[in-house]
């Protein structure tokens, strides 16, 4: 359980720091070529890959899910603290039969305001 928790953690610091040292993506890539379409899902990350460069989401797809494998490159913004059990928007492109993270947004929790705080009564 513990060992579990320190993974998950260090995952979730790790791709903290990337987003740290990302940058907005250039309008071309490096060949020259415009890239793919941006596209977008949201779904719950299952697992992180060891060193921060790749993960994998569950997502549905009309009644049916599905794992997606995405990975990260050197201008991936990761916003908020995304790790295994998150639930999390990604936009991405396809590159080389490979799915190419570009943003990875935590969605956040539901609200759990089910009485009014004491400033409101």
């Amino acid at each position: 359980m513990i060992s579990k928790f320190l993974s998950g953690a260090f995952l979730a610091v790790l791709l903290v720091a990337v987003s740290a040292n990302a940058r907005p993506l250039p309008p071309q890539s490096q060949s020259g070529q415009t890239s793919e379409q941006t596209k977008s899902i949201t779904g719950k990350v299952t697992t992180v890959e060891t060193g921060g460069k790749a993960f994998s989401m569950e997502v549905s797809q009309g009644s049916s899910k599905r794992t997606m494998q995405f990975v990260l490159d050197k201008n991936t913004v990761v916003q908020g603290h995304v790790g295994a059990g998150t639930t999390a928007t990604v936009e991405y492109t396809q590159n080389g039969g490979q799915f190419v993270a570009l943003n990875i947004s935590e969605q956040g929790a539901p609200s759990q305001s089910q009485s009014p705080s004491p400033s409101q009564q």
